[in-house]
């Protein structure tokens, strides 16, 4: 029995188009299914070269100007960080905040979960994709790290973890300043929980990992697979959940705490190449979670990922990318095809000669 099936459906939708003086246009529709989760996502070849209707191109010049307000009032900015944001009790954070090179670990002054933390991500207060360099992300990463550990020996020890990031406004943040935000809590999120269960099931029918299969049959066949970087495997979701997803698969890794430090710089040095990827098809803003599993799951089925998106380009008046077909029907619209994504990131993945690598 084939573990791991890529699922495309087709169908044909036609109609007198106005833009062709009514002639009947009939236009292929491809239908995806993702493998684990049964998900479904669609792609019409029409749209490919539109995606600039949808999106619109980035504003560079306002999102300086905005930048260049907010900067003064920005509480991550300089060291106002030092007297602005709150600390953790010692018990749990020696010192109150992580502090790794410009990255700081707080705790969210508004938290939706148990554990919640904010990490600055570097003293820039604006920070273009292109930006975000393998070093600047390390130290974001490395910041996790420390505060995991804390966590697992402290009282506030949470089996369920994930690092995320909203980069500005159209992806969800609440300021320009970039920055990622761990939460943990003692029950999963309801994505994290869909995963596990499906993840466990897989393992129970097929005796092995859904995520090991997964990258070790995408670098086989080629089309999606982008790249390795160390102990991660980068691949162009075949049925994306998100606009221009990619994930990030560490094969050998169930959970945080088993991360080492070159773990997280193969993990940033892969974030950092999507993003410049991204920067290069004008794209200005972006969404990532890194899954992790229980610490004491009782068998090997799952293994940590990072899932990165593009969201709305940033410019006045800007249209959301999520309507009802994604938030109600729960079905992704394919812009770019996942195998000429991952052709398009793939020259991102070669030796970086640029600062911060």
């Amino acid at each position: 029995m084939e573990k791991i099936r890529f699922h495309r459906h087709f169908q044909r939708s036609s109609f007198h188009n106005p833009m062709m003086g009514g002639q009947l246009d009939t236009q292929e529709l491809e239908i995806r299914r993702d493998p684990l989760t049964g998900r479904q996502s669609v792609f019409n070849p029409g749209l490919e070269d539109k995606a600039a209707f949808f999106f619109g191109a980035s504003d560079r010049a306002l999102m300086e100007r905005l930048a260049r307000e907010s900067e003064p009032q920005c509480f991550l900015c300089e060291d106002r960080w030092k007297r602005t944001t709150p600390t953790y009790p010692e018990k749990i954070v020696p010192g109150g905040r992580v502090v790794v090179g410009e990255s700081v670990l707080f705790p969210n002054l508004f938290p939706v979960s148990r554990i919640h933390a904010v990490i600055r991500v570097g003293a820039g207060h604006h920070l273009p994709l292109e930006d975000f360099s393998p070093a600047l992300v390390r130290e974001a990463f490395l910041a996790t790290r420390e505060f995991v550990e804390h966590l697992c020996r402290s009282e506030e020890a949470v089996p369920f973890l994930t690092l995320n990031g909203n980069h500005l406004g159209p992806a969800g943040a609440s300021i320009v300043h970039p920055h990622f935000q761990v939460l943990g809590s003692d029950v999963p999120f309801t994505h994290l929980e869909e995963l596990l269960a499906l993840g466990a099931a897989y393992r129970e029918k097929h005796g092995t990992s859904y995520w090991v299969d997964l990258a070790e049959k995408e670098r086989e066949l080629g089309l999606r697979f982008i790249a390795c970087t160390g102990a991660v495997d980068w691949i162009a979701a075949f049925s994306p959940q998100g606009t221009n997803e990619v994930l990030g698969i560490f094969p050998g890794k169930k959970h945080f705490s088993e991360m080492e430090r070159q773990d997280l710089c193969d993990l940033a040095r892969g974030l950092s190449a999507v993003l410049r990827g991204y920067a290069s098809l004008g794209i200005s803003t972006f969404n990532f979670t890194l899954y992790s599993g229980p610490p004491d799951a009782g068998d090997d089925s799952f293994r940590c990922f990072l899932r990165v998106i593009s969201r709305q380009n940033f410019y006045e008046n800007y249209r959301t990318d999520d309507y009802f077909l994604q938030k109600l029907l729960r079905n992704e619209l394919i812009l770019t095809t996942p195998e000429n994504l991952a052709s398009s990131l793939r020259k991102y993945f070669q030796p970086e000669k640029e600062l911060g690598s």
